[in-house]
């Protein structure tokens, strides 16, 4: 595998628990965007005024279970796919206590798609955007 990997923290809320004491698993969604959110900020946020990212597939495959004890959560992101006006992130989500190296309690993956908001139409990525998502690319 090449290119780097992002992490990032994201800390569970007392909210994010469900009666069975496990982070809920419609919380992980909202999960896995904090860690999205400050990824992507640095080559697309002077673009959010014109441009804006749109999710266009979402999978999330549980794989083991994660408790508030694990927090802060460790969200590891890659390129999975990069297209013209689109790419697939990659995510593996594991308590922060855990070794990088161990099997993930969670496995996923987003497809974006760069939009045109004034336009309302899909647009293609700029070349900073893709520069930046190429270091990324596994």
């Amino acid at each position: 595998m090449t290119g780097e990997r992002y992490v990032s923290p994201v800390p569970i809320r007392w909210s994010d628990i469900d009666m069975y004491q496990h982070v809920n698993h419609a919380t992980m969604v909202t999960i896995l965007e904090e860690a999205r959110v400050p990824f992507l900020s640095t080559p697309f946020a002077d673009d959010f005024v014109t441009t804006g990212l749109l999710i266009a597939d979402v999978h999330v495959a549980y794989k083991g279970q994660l408790r508030l004890g694990d927090s802060p959560l460790q969200v590891t992101i890659w390129v999975q796919r990069l297209r013209a006006v689109d790419f697939t992130l990659g995510y593996e989500v594991r308590s922060v206590l855990a070794d990088p190296d161990s099997k993930p309690a969670i496995i996923a993956d987003t497809q974006l798609a760069a939009f045109d908001i004034e336009e309302q139409k899909l647009v293609r990525l700029a070349p900073h955007h893709r520069e930046y998502l190429q270091r990324f690319q596994r």
